[in-house]
This record gives structure tokens, sequence and C-alpha cells, in this order.
């Protein structure tokens, strides 16, 4: 599942998305031809099925036609196999003429089969970027960069951080005299990519040196 998965939440192009307005609010949404292609593309035409559950008139509003769908992919492996099932509920809305006839039943309820199968299929991941909220998005970018591993030269940059952190104020003072003897007034590196090799090696230097309480002695002199 993890191998496929971010073929499942890839984000469909552009223009495959579509609007509906509903309530007051434009929402964007993915036809369900489209969500069948992913599907079958991904998981295999023959892996996977749908079977609705239910799909009938609401009791309580009769106006609205509701859906329940189960999804099955069989991931075979080997020999052996497990099915993995997703259910999805999904709703229509039934239209009426001004007279009050009901336009086309069999619409709502193909409609509603519709929206219970891509809720469904939104479980697996696909298209569940258009439901989550940017917020949740932003998040997980942060998480997924912060699990990349890091060069050798920034583990040490980052490692120097951790290190002069635990530093006493004096220690700290004593760090940046050496700071400025060497390099002026040069601001100090606050990154990795600041910090060069050879600022790296003159703080690790000056560090051991502060820790400790000794000097360095230059060969020769």
């Amino acid at each position: 599942m993890n191998d496929i998965y971010p073929q499942l939440t890839e984000p469909f192009p552009r223009e495959m998305e579509k609007i509906l307005n509903k309530g007051g609010t434009a929402l964007t949404y993915i036809p369900v031809s489209e969500v069948i292609t992913r599907l079958n593309k991904v998981l295999g035409v023959d892996k996977w099925s749908f079977k609705i559950v239910r799909c009938e008139r609401d009791a309580s509003d009769p106006d609205f036609v509701v859906a329940h769908v189960r999804l099955e992919w069989i991931p075979t492996v080997g020999e052996d196999f497990n099915i993995v099932t997703r259910d999805g509920f999904g709703g229509q809305k039934i239209k009426r003429t001004k007279q009050g006839q009901i336009v086309d039943l069999g619409d709502e309820f193909k409609g509603a089969i519709s929206d219970a199968l891509k809720k469904a299929a939104q479980t697996l991941g696909v298209g569940l970027y258009l439901a989550r909220s940017e917020d949740a998005i932003e998040i997980e970018q942060v998480i997924d960069a912060s699990n990349v591993p890091l060069s050798e030269h920034e583990q040490r940059w980052e490692d120097f951080k951790d290190a002069s952190k635990k530093l006493t104020k004096d220690e700290r003072d004593r760090l940046g005299e050496y700071w400025k003897q060497e390099y002026g007034d040069k601001p100090k590196p606050t990154s990795a990519k600041d910090a060069t090799q050879e600022i790296l090696d003159f703080l690790y230097t000056k560090l051991a040196q502060i820790k400790l309480k000794g000097e360095v002695v230059e060969s020769g002199k």
C-alpha cells in the first residue's frame, strides 16, 4: 500500500477539476469517471470492484436519495492476499420542475452512488487533498521536509547548534570574542548555508577550547 499511495493521492490536473456551487460555497470536485480511471490504473482493473450496499430515498427526507457503497480491493502479493474494503456514503437532492414533478429519479440514484464511490475512494487517498484544509496539508509538507536526511555538512551544523545551547553565558561570550578576533564584524552564521566548512572547523575548535579550558598552540611557535 505504501508503494502505491503516492500514485493514488497524486493531485489531478487542473483541467479535470470541476466547480460545484453548494450552499453559497464553491466546491472543487473530481468527476467519478476520473476517479474510476485512477483506480483502474493504480489498483488494476481486475483487482478492485464496488457493490451497492444500499441506495434509496431518505426516509426522513424523501427529497434526497442516499447511497452506501463498499469498495473492495485485492492487492495480490505472491500467493497471499487480503481484501481491503472501504465504505462510502453519498447523497443527491432530487431535482423537480417548477410544477413539482421529478425530473429524472434515475439520475439522482446514479449521482448518489457516484458520490458514495468517490467518498470510499477518498479513504484510499484519491482526491483526498480536495477535502483537506490548507493548514493540514502545509503541516504535512513541513513534517515530510523534516524527514529528509541531512547532509554531512548540515548534520555537523545541527550538532554545533545543539552543543552551543549548552554553553553558559560566559562561555557564549568567550565564543563571541573568538569570532570577533577572527572575523571582525562579519555576521555570525544562522544556518548551514551560512556556515562554510572553514567556519565550522573554526567554531568546533573554539568550542572544544572553551569546554576544555585550554589554549590552541600552533606547531612551530
